[in-house]
């Protein structure tokens, strides 16, 4: 018996271009298991969401659709099913939340209605349904369930707008829940609540989480393994502490070196990534970091490294290993 809940493998996304695919997220594979933690980071436009949407069946077709690959989600391979079995494990097994309640929610709806929706659709009965509504939000901290549930969403704070999303996500125990930066829009005190209810939550689900995040400041705290993307493709897979303790990708090592020590006594200049990623459309041959890598060679502009074992559980896509890099 394997603990592997979700297995992505050589999965390719592109823009449907009359009759050709133009790729912006190319062969990405990895694998999330039971009631395991991970993260994915990288550069906005490095493909974390799209990757994630993909796997939810939510991607916005056209333009966008898979081009290739398996993800396969419970043994089962959700690229190959019907919209209507999609709906099934949709909100009841895998759930979302997202970067931005105010436009997930419905501006019309109370929330309460919406929470029980979310029920409705998978068969619970309405006063069912009505009854778990309340016990989900006062499951997340939102005081009053019975008041709360009948207002709107513009009469809650940011915070608590993304605790009603917490609470429609999980309301239907899911075995797999995506965090599409949800902390974002929110004060640096709510963040640490909304980090602290989500780690708490999933211990209490026994729940796979993968976060999706620009921040590793999160990560650190959150997660037990990060992935790192840029321009569509994975760069690097490992363990949490390993890849703080040493990053096997030079652009794994420049978000951590952009990152303050808060050791250091007095606040001087921040490290930076010099340049900019390219054109998810447009990504030159080779290693697409290589025009910003301080340690590309020759090899880097004529292949794409594959992810390669790096030991300890680490995978990174690069030709030259730390040991060779320049400081």
């Amino acid at each position: 018996m394997t603990d592997t809940l979700l297995s992505v493998r050589g999965l390719t996304i592109g823009v449907q271009r009359r009759r050709s695919l133009q790729p912006i997220v190319r062969d990405v594979s990895f694998d999330v298991r039971k009631r395991e933690a991970v993260g994915i980071v990288g550069e906005s436009g490095s493909g974390k969401t799209l990757t994630m949407l993909s796997v939810m069946g939510l991607l916005p077709t056209p333009p966008l659709r898979v081009g290739g690959g398996e993800i396969r989600f419970a043994d089962r391979d959700l690229t190959q099913m019907r919209e209507r079995d999609l709906r099934r494990v949709r909100g009841a097994e895998l759930s979302m939340i997202y970067q931005d309640p105010m436009t997930s929610l419905n501006p019309l709806m109370r929330v309460g209605e919406q929470i029980e929706e979310v029920m409705t659709a998978h068969g619970v009965p309405k006063d069912d349904a009505r009854v778990r509504t309340r016990e989900a939000l006062a499951h997340v901290g939102i005081p009053d369930p019975d008041r709360t549930a009948r207002a709107f969403p513009h009469q809650f704070s940011g915070g608590m707008r993304q605790r009603v999303m917490i609470a429609a996500a999980l309301v239907l125990d899911p075995q797999l829940l995506i965090a599409d930066e949800p902390t974002t829009a929110l004060d640096v005190t709510i963040q640490q609540q909304i980090l602290a209810l989500v780690r708490s939550l999933q211990r209490e689900h026994g729940m796979a989480i993968v976060w999706i995040t620009h921040d590793l400041g999160v990560v650190a705290r959150l997660v037990e393994r990060v992935i790192v993307m840029y321009a569509g493709r994975v760069v690097e897979d490992a363990p949490t502490r390993r890849l703080f303790r040493r990053p096997e990708h030079p652009y794994t090592a420049g978000l951590l070196a952009s990152l303050p020590d808060p050791s250091d006594r007095s606040r001087g200049p921040l490290a930076q990534i010099p340049g900019t990623p390219p054109d998810p459309t447009d990504v030159p041959t080779g290693c697409p970091f290589r025009t910003r890598c301080r340690q590309a060679v020759e090899r880097c502009a004529l292949e794409m490294p594959p992810l390669t074992d790096r030991g300890k559980g680490a995978r990174a896509a690069c030709w030259v290993p730390p040991e060779e890099w320049v400081s």
